[in-house]
């Protein structure tokens, strides 16, 4: 009867060890595919602003209106950045807190650049359908 307690309980143990471990992996996925996503959105409003910029340009629009434009496009890029990670930090849990490994959108994009390999793999896999 010890004996089989015994194996019960190790098997319990060993049960949630594991499940835990695979839990704070998919976490720590979760959070590397979300920064690899909002790298690539940074990616594209850049874009779309060098497209504004240029298309002021070809309008011979005024350098104070450039200017304006350029510095709102940074303020608003800068007020995204800094929500979107807040956001991302408080969806976890508190228990989660010590797997969180950034603070801010440069800690974050850190993180992403050492996982670079894994992210990229992730994001452009394409299925063969």
């Amino acid at each position: 009867m010890l004996v089989f307690v015994f194996g019960y309980l190790t098997h319990k143990t060993f049960y949630f060890v594991r499940s835990s471990r695979i839990s704070i992996g998919l976490i720590r996925m979760s959070q590397l595919i979300s920064l690899g996503i909002l790298a690539r959105s940074m990616e594209n409003f850049y874009y779309a602003h060098t497209a504004r910029l240029r298309q002021l340009k070809e309008n011979n629009e005024s350098a104070t209106i450039i200017k304006d434009t350029r510095r709102s496009f940074n303020m608003e890029i800068s007020t995204y950045k800094e929500k979107a990670i807040k956001e991302m930090i408080e969806s976890h849990p508190k228990f989660y807190a010590p797997i969180i490994n950034f603070t801010d959108w440069k800690s974050a994009m850190k993180y992403l650049e050492a996982h670079r390999s894994v992210v990229t793999h992730l994001l452009d896999a394409r299925t063969d359908d």
